[in-house]
């Protein structure tokens, strides 16, 4: 009966400022029918949008019910109804999704008084304004005592090198049907109907359509990587399940994480593989609670503990510990070089868990500072992997400034960082905070594997300085390979393409801070290298995509942005707003 008052209010709100307070609950009631008065009068002069003014008072509907004590169907009920209304997805995905983030956002909700303005942000986009700051900074210890760096000096030709392949956001689809409908109107598509000659899903992969990869192709990928590349490492940095994460079980993401480890396995008996987990590989996609949260079916135990089986068969025992807590993880690579995989769903600004409490979850930035400063004592250099890029707005602000002050502090030991999760091919800056400002390290971030949305299946490869007596472990050179996916659906012919190599498009030796902040530089100062180059492979050439000067402006300000939300940033390049640039790109 409540939720019919509520909603009739919302439907019909003159027949609402009527209603006499005679018991609190309708006090309660006429108090937020008050507070919607004040949207609903900013919509009248133009201040907000019709749908960002239906879903904050949503939102604040919800608030109520939840002060009424209202059950938890009441609550589902109600959010079901506003995913419909507001288009967010279509009757069937709304009503599936609810039910999937059931448990989560109910528990959640009963312990926080959620700010409409951000869940609409989160639902809707930027056009709904800026998610508001309510949490209070905190600050991980960092030990001082920050080494001097020496000099980086290029190794000389002919040393040893170590292939690596960088394999991120495969996102594989279990249900892929060739033939099938491959714009269906939901998030995820290419797998039900008859799809007609222009819209039918392609038998290795579907592009210009929400639609992920078949298993062949990513069985492809593998083989092709195994007999051409012939890698000696695997980074694979997260996201293996696909984007159907209205009605995904905790079932489905263990077989996709069991079904692709055992051919990686396959296709790599004698590769070392070091893996990260990825924001879609749990259920609910996003739900990362931190181990103090126990309840069998609210807890990650789960997923945590099943990755850290299946990761066995590549990681020592003294690694997996960690893995089973909490999803991160170090291993000895070498002598002198120690692989980190972070758990980075623990910043993910979608994870309602650190909406309770996101003081460096599962302690996280703690373990980190002191694995590295071990490795600072020791002699040993330290690549670091994680799935969300940290200076991203996906990426909380106290974590992601935390963490660009560890590396900071260890720019000595920290020789590489590599993440995925944008589907996009680019490069994150990170730079001292004193005294000169100089760049201290920088982040690859991968393309995808999937086609989802609109990008060509891509492999990343990278030339790093090998094993010798003075190595550095720092790239020399990065590939994109890509596979002609038209030619693969049309003739049944799978060919992996090379886009481009860094040495070739960008004239580099290596890739190491100072030369990834003056090829920055060059785009700053050359804006047809920048498009003919950067812009070209970021999407692989895709046909009708022109950057205008807001796009410019955007792509340069993501180059230097390591640091989350951080508004100074990018003043010298005339960037008043980051806009919807710098947030996830669809489902990522």
């Amino acid at each position: 009966m409540l939720l019919a008052v509520l909603c009739l209010c919302f439907f019909s709100s003159t027949a609402c400022y009527h209603l006499t307070p005679e018991s609190e609950e309708h006090s309660t009631t006429l108090d937020y029918l008050r507070t919607t008065n004040k949207t609903v009068n900013a919509l009248l002069e133009g201040k907000l949008e019709v749908k960002c003014v239906a879903c904050e008072v949503f939102v604040e509907t919800l608030q109520i019910l939840v002060q009424l004590n209202a059950s938890s169907s009441e609550i589902v009920s109600l959010i079901t109804k506003a995913c419909i209304i507001l288009k967010i997805e279509d009757e069937r995905v709304c009503s599936y999704i609810t039910e999937e983030f059931r448990d989560e956002f109910v528990t959640v909700l009963f312990r926080l008084i959620l700010h409409p303005t951000w869940l609409c942000y989160a639902a809707i986009g930027p056009s709904c304004g800026e998610p508001p700051d309510i949490f209070t900074f905190w600050n991980v210890t960092i030990p001082g005592n920050k080494p001097t760096g020496e000099p980086l000096v290029r190794p000389k030709d002919g040393l040893p090198t170590l292939k690596v392949v960088q394999l991120s956001d495969v996102h594989i689809d279990l249900q892929y049907t060739p033939g099938s409908v491959k714009k269906c109107g939901e998030p995820l598509c290419c797998r039900d109907g008859k799809g007609l000659k222009d819209d039918e899903a392609g038998f290795w992969g579907s592009m210009n359509a929400p639609c992920d990869i078949p298993l062949r192709t990513y069985k492809n990928a593998l083989e092709f990587i195994s007999q051409q590349i012939k890698p000696e490492v695997i980074f694979w940095t997260g996201d293996i399940p696909a984007h159907d994460v209205w009605k995904q079980s905790r079932a489905d993401q263990l077989q996709h994480i069991q079904v692709t480890a055992d051919l990686m396995s396959q296709y790599f008996p004698d590769t070392r593989v070091y893996p990260s987990l990825g924001n879609h590989e749990s259920s609910p996609v996003d739900s990362f609670p931190p181990p103090g949260v126990t309840t069998d079916h609210l807890s990650n135990n789960w997923l945590n503990n099943f990755v850290q089986k299946v990761w066995s068969r590549w990681l020592p025992p003294e690694s997996l510990s960690t893995i089973g807590y909490a999803g991160y993880y170090a291993v000895q690579y070498s002598e002198r070089l120690r692989i980190i995989s972070l758990n980075t769903q623990y910043c993910d600004n979608l994870n309602f868990w650190l909406y309770l409490n996101n003081r460096d979850p599962a302690n996280m930035l703690a373990w980190l500072v002191a694995e590295l400063s071990w490795a600072e004592g020791a002699g040993v250099k330290v690549v670091i992997l994680g799935h969300i890029p940290t200076g991203r707005s996906d990426c909380m602000k106290a974590f992601s400034w935390n963490y660009y002050r560890i590396i900071d502090r260890f720019e000595s030991t920290v020789v590489g960082q590599y993440m995925g999760h944008t589907h996009q091919d680019h490069f994150s800056m990170m730079y001292s905070e004193e005294p000169d400002h100089h760049p201290t390290a920088f982040q690859f971030i991968s393309p995808s594997l999937t086609t989802y949305s609109n990008l060509r299946p891509s492999i990343r490869v990278y030339t790093l300085d090998g094993i010798h007596r003075k190595s550095t472990f720092r790239p020399l050179k990065s590939e994109t390979w890509l596979l002609d996916l038209d030619r693969a659906n049309e003739k049944n012919e799978t060919v992996w393409e090379l886009e481009y190599d860094s040495q070739s498009a960008y004239n580099m030796t290596w890739l190491v801070p100072d030369t990834m902040h003056q090829l920055y530089k060059t785009f700053q100062q050359d804006r047809g290298f920048f498009e003919k180059t950067f812009w070209k492979f970021k999407f692989h050439d895709q046909p009708n995509m022109p950057c205008d000067d807001n796009c410019y402006r955007n792509n340069l300000c993501e180059m230097i942005t390591g640091r989350s939300r951080d508004p100074n940033i990018c003043k010298d390049i005339s960037l008043d707003k980051q806009e919807e640039f710098f947030l996830r790109h669809n489902m990522c």
